[in-house]
This record gives C-alpha cells, structure tokens and sequence, in this order.
C-alpha cells in the first residue's frame, strides 16, 4: 500500500507533530510505503492531498482531527485514493464511528487490516462534508470557538463548553425557510443537522439512524425560540445522549435549500464554513474509506 500522512502538527493538543514518527515506523514494518505531507496553514491539508492524488497513492491518511479529514476529502471525493484515519484531534468522531482505536499507533494498525468501504458525502454550496452540517446554535458555538482557536490545543474541548455556556442565555432561534422534495416550509428552529453519519460532538446521537452509504442525508429539526426552548429541548439529550426523548423533527432528504431572513451561521464537520443561505444535497458513493476489519455497525450498510 502506497499512502501519504497529510499531518496538522497543531491538532489536538499539538501531539501530531511529535507522535507521527511511531506511526510511520508501525506503517513501514506493514509493509506500507509512507510520504508525511505536514500542514503549515488553514487549506493545506486539502492542496496536499490533492497532489497525493494527482501521484496515484492507494490513500491518504488524515493525521489530525476531523477538520484535517474534511479539508483532505475535498481532494479524495469522487477519486480512488482512499481516506484513512489517524486521530490526532480533540473530538475524532470518525474514529468513534468506526470504533477505531484512539491511539494513533493503534489506529494505524487497523488501518493495516482494514477494509475499504465506499460511502456518500455531504454538500454544501461547494463544500463536501463526512460527517455533518449543523445551522443555528451549533453554529454560533463554532464561531465562538474560532475565537478561541489559540487554547484549543491545551484545553481540548472545554472552549466548546465555554463558548455553548456562553452563548446559550441570550440565543434566539430563527425563521428558517427550507425546500426539500417539492415542499417549501419555515420554521422556527434553534438548530438543524443534516448528518451523513450519527455521532454528534462525540457522544450526542442526533441522527440516530443515518447510514452513510444510503444516498441519503438525516434531517434533525430542533425547534423552538428562546433560552428557555433550548434547555428544554438540550436536556434531555444531555441526560440520554440522544434526542429520541426531545421535541424534535426528523427527517430524511437528499437535496435541501436553507434560507432565513437573517443570516444564520453553519459549520460542516466541526468547522465554521459561512452563513445562510446555502444549497445542500447528497453525492452517492464518493468517497472510499479504510474502515477496521472488525467494524460491523449498520452505520455502513
């Protein structure tokens, strides 16, 4: 196997740049011939792997945390260079959704004995998502966090925490307009997902039953006005982890239209992207991924 490590030394806690070197060693005993691509600024990881791409390697393998994976499948969507995984970040949903091991050196073992499966992604306006986009409250959160972006190597996800604590009693929901099968609706929402997969924030099922390979894309409505709307709606999904005991919509489309008549701000894969309004839809089969040979979740049908 012929791979490129497109690495963001500054992911998670700043441990990528210092650890990478074991895992390229556990790699290269596999038998796996290894080039290492190191990010310096915000885009770079999806230029390297563009060029990996453009050299005919088997994969590319996203040292980082799933900002580094979402700026690497820009390059891989609709090619046969594979995505794997190394979590270097502060969240690694995708490796939870896999049930990869945390460990970079152990994740690249699976790696070694893994599989490669070919699942849709997500896209908004121009961007490919993985694993989700998220409107309104989980919006203004990322931008909050962008802000703290300097402590996030140190503190891990407690500048999450901060800036959702923060945020929290003075947000108001929007009157969202959305067009999906032939309908146009609005409603009064604090936050919407649009998953291609189920994990939300690392622990919150918020999508519960998207499978990534469906050719479809899992619609939660969070509906609702106020603070007080959003602690209703919030704790139960604190206690439970998932909304299936909230006030939610759920539904399932393939192409939606966001619109609002204020701007509402949206992130994909954990990372602030812009502003309503923005057209989303689903690309089929665009993407191959090393899954672990032991993965068996319906999650990947």
């Amino acid at each position: 196997m012929k791979a490129t490590i497109v690495c963001n030394p500054n992911a998670g806690r700043g441990s990528a740049g210092g650890s990478l070197s074991h895992v390229v060693s556990s790699l290269e005993r596999a038998g796996w011939s290894i080039d290492v691509a190191l990010t310096v600024a915000p885009r770079d990881a999806t230029a390297l792997a563009f060029e990996a791409v453009k050299q005919g390697v088997d994969a590319v393998l996203a040292a980082g945390g799933d900002g580094t994976i979402n700026e690497v499948i820009q390059a891989l969507a609709g090619s046969e260079t594979a995505l794997g995984y190394l979590p270097f970040g502060t969240v690694n949903i995708w490796a939870r959704e896999l049930g990869m091991p945390l460990s970079p050196v152990h994740a690249a073992e699976s790696l070694v004995s893994g599989r490669i499966e070919q699942i849709d992604l997500g896209r908004a306006n121009d961007r490919y998502f993985l694993l989700m986009a998220g409107f309104g409250f989980d919006g203004e959160v990322v931008r909050r966090v962008r802000r703290l972006e300097r402590f996030k190597g140190r503190l891990g996800i407690l500048p999450y925490v901060a800036a959702g604590m923060f945020s929290a009693p003075l947000f108001r929901g929007s009157d969202i307009e959305l067009r999906y099968d032939g309908i146009i609706r609005r409603v009064e929402a604090l936050m919407l997902v649009l998953g291609n997969t189920r994990l939300y924030g690392g622990r919150f099922h918020l999508t519960p039953k998207a499978v990534a390979n469906d050719g479809w894309l899992d619609l939660c409505i969070i509906k609702g006005r106020g603070p007080l709307d959003l602690a209703r709606q919030s704790l139960p999904v604190l206690i439970s982890g998932s909304v299936s005991y909230s006030d939610v919509e759920m539904l399932r489309v393939r192409e939606l239209s966001v619109r609002a008549d204020e701007p509402v701000p949206y992130q994909l894969d954990g990372e602030l992207c812009g502003h309503t309004p923005v057209q989303l839809r689903v690309v089929p089969k665009a993407l191959r991924v090393i899954v672990p040979e032991a993965f068996s979740s319906d999650l990947i049908a």
